[in-house]
């Protein structure tokens, strides 16, 4: 998860420019596209450097947070994605993940449940989970 949301806005519209194969992505545009999204979005005029969105690919390439994107530079000054079909917003769960929900599940089912309001959340999220693993 994102450390907050002017992060998480500059991440999806670094994706959108980079599933866009259309057109060429230069650092200096991608800075102005996460700068008008911010403003778009929450007002805010000071816009973004350079650094912010180099560190926003580093992020972003990395596995930190479970994004693991085939970000390339080609032409050395522009930026997409090696896998045209690649989306951060369009991620498959992974095995791990589909462990780690069959765990929580497992988890759900044993909880020791005394107040009702509790009770019903832990069944609602269970039953999420269970729908999320049956769809995958």
């Amino acid at each position: 998860m994102p450390a907050n949301k002017n992060a998480l806005i500059r991440y999806k519209t670094i994706d959108n420019c980079l599933r866009n194969r259309y057109r060429r992505w230069t650092l200096d545009d991608l800075v102005e596209a996460c700068s008008e999204a911010l403003y778009d979005m929450e007002g805010i005029t000071k816009g973004v450097c350079a650094r912010t969105v180099q560190m926003d690919i580093q992020i972003m390439r990395s596995d930190k947070l479970g994004y693991n994107a085939p970000i390339e530079v080609y032409d050395r000054i522009y930026y997409r994605y090696a896998d045209p079909d690649y989306s951060i917003t369009e991620m498959p769960l992974s095995l791990e993940d589909c462990k780690l929900i069959k765990q929580a599940i497992l988890l759900l089912d044993k909880e020791n449940k005394t107040d009702k309001e509790t009770v019903r959340v832990l069944d609602e999220v269970k039953n999420r989970l269970i729908a999320i693993l049956n769809f995958v």
